[in-house]
């Protein structure tokens, strides 16, 4: 029986088995209770909750209680649980008593457990966000199970591993494993069982070898951030591929040669991240055509020649650093120009145009670096 639950509830009843699993949940998560939730937990003197319905494992319906949602037939589909202070070292399997379940938020709070196998057994689940938390372990193989499975989002823990190709899915959309300590190459079924992918976020962890191919099959792309790996090898041209792809950050690898061509053709670019890396040769005067960029970062490469005058096409363009590389010449009076009209939005620009002997002479320039 839950504390302070007035309610008399028969063991098979459905409020039972919800309020048993939710009770599980507050108990994995406060250290048996010994410590306390600081948002919406039974005690009033040490979690804030704005309404005391709200209050897991009060005798109000646990529909009512905080981060929980039911359907009419008063199921629970979701547990919303984002910043409510839960700390411990395990999620309790018994949530996998709740096959209603469509979306598992426990983010953003200080949990240090393992990714239980048994989730795999919400056969309805639709969204897994665990991520800033302090997860440790790998991904269970058992989320292949998990056929509607639309986000899964375990970024900024301590996880490790490789990533099983089991997880992807045709209705996968969204795959947050940024920061982390995620190893080896990308699965190839990322590529063939979840062509759908819109967002991708594999930042800050230690994927090796060439980016693969495969990204050409990824129509719907829109944002993929790759950076702080280890990487290898040349832009793919198929990583373009997607008529959606709004940003693109793979700055902090090991990639080299010269931009493909089919960098300049992705016009629907707002974000572009490129530095830290090894890319050599020209920039092309195509540049331009990337007309709706908001970051165009290029800075601690081996680009050299002119920075081409087409850049000053970059009308809406905020931030651009062109800074360690082998440029020279004189930053083309387009691109000053950017920064001396009215309605400029040019807030930031940065070119090698410091020392005694500046590679770049740059007069319009908000910072100038000594460069290599």
């Amino acid at each position: 029986r839950i504390i302070g639950d007035d309610l008399q509830l028969n063991a098979d009843s459905l409020n039972f088995i919800q309020r048993y699993s939710l009770s599980t949940l507050y108990f994995a998560t406060t250290n048996n209770a010994l410590d306390s939730w600081t948002k919406c937990g039974p005690d009033s003197i040490l979690s804030f909750c704005e309404i005391d319905s709200l209050r897991f494992l009060s005798s109000f319906d646990e529909c009512d209680w905080s981060g929980i949602t039911c359907n009419a037939d008063n199921e629970i589909t979701s547990i919303s649980l984002r910043e409510h202070g839960l700390a411990g070292s395990s999620i309790p399997k018994e949530l996998t008593s709740i096959p209603s379940l469509e979306i598992l938020r426990l983010d953003r709070n200080a949990l240090s457990a393992t990714v239980p196998s048994e989730i795999g057994l919400l056969s309805n689940l639709r969204t897994l966000q665990l991520n800033n938390n302090n997860l440790v372990g790998t991904i269970p193989t058992s989320l292949g199970n998990l056929i509607n499975l639309e986000l899964i989002s375990l970024g900024n823990n301590d996880m490790n591993g490789t990533i099983p190709g089991e997880i992807f899915n045709s209705k996968l959309r969204g795959l947050d494993i940024d920061d982390n300590n995620f190893y080896g190459t990308l699965p190839s079924e990322m590529f063939t069982s979840s062509i759908n992918l819109v967002n991708i976020d594999i930042n800050g962890n230690g994927f090796e070898r060439t980016i693969p191919n495969g990204f050409g099959s990824l129509s719907k792309l829109g944002s993929l951030r790759m950076n702080s790996n280890n990487f290898e090898g040349e832009l793919p041209p198929e990583l373009f591929a997607s008529s959606r792809l709004h940003t693109l950050d793979c700055s902090g690898n090991n990639l080299n040669g010269s931009l493909p061509d089919e960098l300049y053709a992705a016009t629907t670019l707002r974000k572009l991240d490129l530095s830290s890396n090894n890319f050599t040769g020209a920039l092309s005067t195509k540049i331009g055509d990337l007309n709706l960029l908001i970051e165009l970062k290029l800075q601690s490469n081996q680009f050299e020649g002119a920075i081409p005058g087409e850049m000053g096409l970059l009308s809406v363009v905020t931030s651009l650093d062109v800074s360690f590389n082998l440029l020279d010449g004189n930053m083309p009076e387009q691109v000053c120009g950017l920064r001396e009209s009215p309605s400029s939005k040019l807030l930031e620009l940065v070119s090698d145009c410091d020392g005694t002997e500046p590679r770049v002479t740059c007069d319009c320039c908000t910072s100038c670096t000594a460069g290599y």
